[in-house]
């Protein structure tokens, strides 16, 4: 089983908000891994496809970062397109492997404008899915379904349909809880549920549905989430996912902030 690590999500350190992206964060990665070091976070989540590049994996090495979880994306509800999605998605998944990740985690292809999908559509989805999931496994890599505002519409229908029409040995949950409740759900009940299928978690902080600069600074029940995992056996990379919308106070530095969000990572689950 997995342990229980932190890491950050790259995606907020492409974001000029945080971190000047100029040149663009993959000509920037010793000075942004620098930084996550200094930030006492030992652990990077980024695209699957980076594991590719040389210049990731020379500067994972200089810094002594590990990559345990990565994201990617793939179209599962067009029959016509999943297949190509898996195959992609595994060639990036035995490079990856080879760097230490043992999650992906999978956004699944929205509809254009975020319109929900159809019962049939999400039949298509779980199928291919699950056979994707079922590929990782051969690897020994956890497959996880990452969520945003639009798998949350009509009482997490599709967050639901995901679960329900897979194996459990192919499918996991990677629980972003800022998302979860943005989109109207609640990520405790959820992870009451789905609990000891969550694989991995993203977290952030906000007031309402703005986002704020570091975890504890919002009002999202983090301590009833860390105590329903703890209950549930959770073990599995937590990323800490900072980004910035309109409306978010930036008073500190990105570095600063993740030191922040890693101090209350420990205080709140341990870890």
């Amino acid at each position: 089983m997995p342990a229980t690590v932190v890491a950050t999500q790259l995606y907020g350190w492409t974001q000029p908000e945080n971190f000047p992206n100029r040149p663009p964060l993959m000509e920037r990665l010793d000075e942004a891994f620098a930084a996550i070091k200094r930030a006492g976070i030992d652990n990077v989540e980024g695209d699957t496809a980076m594991a590719a590049d040389p210049r990731f994996t020379a500067a994972l090495e200089r810094h002594k970062l590990g990559f345990p979880a990565s994201y990617s994306g793939g179209t599962f509800h067009i029959e016509d397109e999943a297949p190509k999605s898996i195959a992609a998605m595994v060639a990036n998944a035995r490079v990856a492997k080879e760097l230490g990740v043992r999650v992906i985690n999978c956004n699944p292809a929205v509809k254009p404008g975020g319109a929900e999908k159809t019962d049939e559509e999400l039949a298509t989805q779980a199928k291919w899915l699950d056979a994707c999931g079922d590929e990782l496994r051969a690897l020994g890599i956890r497959f996880a379904l990452h969520n945003h505002s639009p798998e949350m519409r009509s009482a997490a229908r599709e967050v639901h349909s995901w679960m329900s029409g897979t194996d459990p040995a192919n499918v996991w949950f990677n629980a972003d809880v800022e998302w979860i409740r943005h989109g109207g759900g609640d990520p405790v009940a959820l992870l009451e549920v789905y609990g000891r299928r969550t694989a991995s978690l993203h977290v952030r902080d906000a007031i309402g549905t703005t986002w704020v600069q570091a975890l504890g600074e919002g009002d999202i029940d983090f301590p009833a989430i860390a105590a329903v995992l703890k209950r549930k056996g959770f073990a599995g990379p937590i990323s800490i996912e900072h980004a910035t919308m309109q409306g978010t106070q930036i008073t500190r530095s990105f570095e600063e902030n993740h030191r922040i969000s890693r101090d209350f990572i420990r205080r709140v689950f341990g870890v």
